[in-house]
């Protein structure tokens, strides 16, 4: 991981938020916590959401930016070009990622970039091309990269009480309903493998080197307007030639869970996507239970991460590096096209 520059520690980092939606208020309100970071300005096409996602975070109107007729470029383009702004949580949908990601690193500005970062393996390169390039951070907000379950697991993992792992089950079950948010229904970048198991494929990258292969897809579609979505998966496939069992499905009752099979017993873990609590089970019939809270909350991690990196002007975080938001991507297009 490369530094960019010289140090400055104690630097206060000045955000700005592409996208004026629910998941931004959730990033605001935790940013609130973070030593050294300070939210400034904030831009998206809805008038009402900006001023809405100003007031409750006391954002000067100068640095508020909604543009409605143009889909929020100008706004984006607004922020983007802002002097006060040294960083930007990309929270717009998965297929303006890209583009407007590569547009902030060309302007100097790091970014994190709400999962998926990126609709392909292309797209990925395309912004690391860009990020090395320009010397700017690029981080993708995997969140369960950045939860105290994920040290614990890797632990337990590492220390050899469990022995090698021998395959892998994903299970995430929730439901959309009827009028689910407007991009989960975009032919081009909607359904649940972008959506929810992306947090599943996150895990694998993580867990498991060497190449991705997919032996079956059964898919769920659900038409939309202009094409279809998947609505529900199952997927068997491997990674590293490890098997993986990988279940996602947008109507059903909830459930979300990694299943880890090892050698000498398994580890559950629940909430795969934000995770706080886990069962292990040793083949001898012990049982451990794993409690891993939150450090605040689910996003504080992934953004006091990227704060001190960018404090520390480092290049590439160890944790996320631009090589796992490839290699993610890489998998998933894996999984599309196996019908």
């Amino acid at each position: 991981m490369g530094d960019r520059g010289l140090r400055n520690d104690s630097r206060e980092v000045r955000w700005g938020i592409l996208g004026a939606g629910h998941i931004s208020h959730r990033f605001a309100s935790s940013l609130k916590k973070v030593d050294g970071a300070r939210l400034v300005a904030a831009a998206g096409r809805t008038p009402a959401h900006v001023e809405e996602l100003s007031r409750a975070f006391s954002i000067d109107a100068a640095h508020g930016h909604a543009s409605v007729d143009d889909n929020g470029n100008a706004a984006y383009d607004a922020l983007i070009a802002d002097p006060d702004v040294d960083a930007i949580y990309l929270a717009l949908p998965h297929g303006m990622h890209t583009r407007w990601a590569c547009r902030a690193l060309r302007a100097g500005k790091a970014v994190l970039c709400e999962k998926p970062a990126v609709l392909s393996e292309e797209e990925a390169l395309s912004i690391a091309s860009t990020s090395r390039e320009r010397g700017v951070l690029f981080m993708e907000a995997m969140k369960n990269r950045f939860c105290p379950m994920r040290t614990r697991v890797k632990d337990l993992l590492a220390s050899g009480e469990l022995g090698r792992i021998v395959s892998i089950e994903s299970v995430q079950k929730l439901d959309y309903g009827e009028s689910p948010s407007g991009y989960l229904l975009d032919p081009l970048q909607g359904g649940c493998l972008y959506d929810m198991g992306c947090y599943a494929v996150g895990w694998f990258e993580d867990l498991l080197a060497g190449t991705c292969e997919v032996s079956s897809r059964e898919v769920r579609w659900r038409d939309v307007s202009g094409g279809r979505v998947d609505w529900a998966d199952e997927i068997h496939m491997s990674v590293g030639g490890m098997p993986i069992h990988m279940v996602c499905d947008g109507k059903a009752t909830y459930e979300s869970r990694l299943t880890i099979a090892c050698e000498r017993g398994s580890l559950e873990i629940e909430r795969l996507h934000r995770p706080e609590l886990a069962h292990v089970k040793y083949s001898d019939g012990r049982t451990l239970e794993i409690n891993a809270p939150f450090e605040i909350d689910d996003f504080y991690g992934e953004i006091q991460h990227a704060t001190q990196l960018i404090r520390a002007g480092k290049l590439e975080s160890p944790v996320m590096p631009l090589a796992a938001t490839q290699r993610c991507a890489h998998i998933i297009d894996a999984i599309r096209l196996a019908l």
